[in-house]
């Protein structure tokens, strides 16, 4: 690949929202607002349901509370290590950035707002028209459509695929970075695959590069892509 030819070396960049762009997880900082943590924790960690029954059945505890409930839940988890910086970096060059996550529409929309990204997938929380959650959670799925194995809410390996094709951008032009196993057939179908801060040894091995810094993701890419994208003068711990 030649260097600066914007054309060729337009990437799309899937990052993970929970425990990748934030320094923790939305569901967990709200299921501490409601006093569910063991519940949750308890769904989480089941061995007898799919990824989609746990976001589904996760989903039936929020019913009752508000969207600004989640929106608050959200603002008290810090984005992590010079992720705004790196975000900044690539979408100044030209890139395609954006976020794919099994967290909520509601503070995934958010997040990929803040940071002026060009995408966001997320599972639907489902509200009234006074902004209540009803309990219910329209899942974007996917893995039915391809016989991807991850069963999640959100197959991000899916939705990766889908959103390369919308943008015109080749398989050997997608980046994926994540943190756990939800994001594991995303790792597994992108071009280079990142993980940051790994939670397992699953997500280790199906990653190319690890990393403990967001700005990594900036350099592992200058390097493999030829790129000449510049730290920005501002770094947002």
């Amino acid at each position: 690949m030649q260097e600066g030819s914007r054309e060729e070396a337009r990437l799309l960049v899937a990052f993970d929202m929970d425990g990748t762009l934030l320094n923790g997880r939305l569901v967990l900082a709200l299921a501490d607002r409601c006093n569910v943590r063991e519940q949750v924790t308890g769904i989480m960690s089941s061995t007898n349901m799919h990824g989609y029954e746990k976001s589904r059945a996760i989903a039936r505890l929020w019913k009752g509370i508000s969207k600004d409930d989640v929106l608050e839940a959200l603002a008290s988890i810090p984005l992590s290590s010079n992720a705004q910086e790196a975000v900044e970096a690539l979408k100044g060059s030209g890139h395609v950035i954006g976020i794919i996550s099994d967290s909520y529409d509601v503070a995934v929309e958010h997040i990929a707002s803040m940071l002026s990204m060009d995408f966001s997938i997320a599972n639907k929380l489902v509200h009234d028209s006074n902004g209540i959650l009803t309990g219910e959670l329209i899942m974007p799925l996917g893995w039915e459509r391809i016989g991807c194995r991850c069963m999640n809410s959100v197959c991000k390996r899916f939705h990766l695929e889908s959103i390369a094709k919308r943008f015109g951008i080749g398989r050997e032009h997608t980046v994926a970075v994540g943190d756990s196993e939800n994001d594991v057939c995303m790792l597994e179908q992108a071009g280079v695959s990142i993980a940051y801060k790994p939670k397992s040894l699953k997500v280790k091995d199906n990653a190319m590069y690890i990393i403990d810094d967001l700005y990594d993701v900036v350099d592992i890419l200058n390097r493999t892509y030829g790129l000449a994208v510049r730290r920005g003068s501002t770094q947002h711990k």
